[in-house]
């Protein structure tokens, strides 16, 4: 729109100037003047009717103050010279509320005080990962404008983490259960907007992708504090004692069916251990040893059961 403003403006003063060119006060203006006006003009009007959508963003067209229900994505585009088009991001962005000074979008302390189910008043530093979705962005626009993050994302998000936080102990909020609390609030989050939207008219759209919600950090009382630390490492050490005597009492458990079976295998080696498969064992043994060439002296007769008894003399 600005560049077709400046292109008629060049092309009304190139006309007034060709015009003109006789008159005195205009005799000596180069001749070339009116025509290059005009050539810049004609640029200028081209150039209007020429946009191009960065990477990561969509064009929102808005024709004499009314916003179009289209949206132009990323890439080079001819359109009506009379359009205005708003660019509006549809990458990933985070909306931090933090007690960091200058660490969020507002500066100072900005993190979300809120009541735990057992009564206690904690700050808590939050931030929303989300993203506008492309349809929705010439609705987004007529209805909340480009800063839509200030007037329904940081709201909504406010609200969802006090609902949230209000279903957990200090305790759970601050470490057992700091993930479901962080999941319970995005749920909570995502269902504020839906409804917040759809109370805006002619809206038929989602909006916004809740991406993540990231619970930053939760502040509690130095005492309070440390008694839960102290809570949790007593039961660590009770879990890793449990698990010492669980280890110990398998390892018992296999010992024991070790034995059980050494003493049954041993039970039947003896059962089908006869004096005559004894003594067929020891012939065999006997004809081995006399059969081999290390050198042995054979005493006949020597034995128990009548087996000669072998004595290996070699050096």
């Amino acid at each position: 729109m600005q560049l077709l403003i400046i292109a008629i403006i060049l092309a009304v003063v190139g006309i007034a100037l060709l015009v003109q060119h006789k008159s005195y006060a205009l005799r000596n203006m180069p001749k070339v003047l009116p025509p290059a006006l005009f050539v810049v003009a004609v640029l200028m009007l081209l150039g209007s009717t020429i946009v191009i959508i960065p990477a990561g963003h969509v064009g929102v067209p808005v024709l004499f103050g009314k916003v179009q229900n289209r949206s132009l994505p990323e890439g080079l585009h001819v359109i009506n010279p009379l359009l205005n088009v708003v660019k509006m991001s549809v990458r990933t962005q985070v909306y931090t509320m933090s007690i960091v000074s200058q660490e969020g979008q507002k500066s100072g302390d900005d993190s979300i005080t809120v009541l735990s189910r057992d009564g206690l008043r904690m700050p808590l530093d939050i931030t929303v990962a989300y993203r506008l979705i492309s349809s929705d962005a010439p609705s987004v626009y007529r209805t909340l404008g480009e800063d839509y993050a200030e007037k329904i994302i940081r709201p909504a998000s406010r609200t969802a983490i006090r609902e949230a936080a209000s279903q957990f102990t200090a305790q759970e909020a601050y470490s057992t259960k700091r993930t479901e609390l962080a999941t319970q609030t995005q749920e909570g989050l995502i269902e504020r907007i839906k409804s917040l939207m759809a109370e805006q008219e002619n809206f038929k759209g989602q909006g916004f992708v809740i991406q993540q919600v990231m619970l930053r950090n939760v502040s509690l009382p130095e005492r309070l504090r440390r008694a839960i630390e102290e809570k949790l490492s007593m039961e660590q050490d009770a879990q890793r004692m449990e698990f010492v005597l669980a280890k110990a009492h398998k390892q018992a458990e296999q010992r024991k069916i070790d034995a059980e079976g050494k003493s049954e295998a041993n039970r039947i080696l003896n059962a089908s251990l006869t004096d005559k498969i004894l003594l067929q064992r020891g012939i065999e043994a006997t004809m081995s040893i006399a059969e081999s060439n290390n050198a042995k002296v054979v005493i006949i007769g020597g034995g128990k059961d009548g087996l000669p008894v072998i004595l290996n003399v070699e050096k």
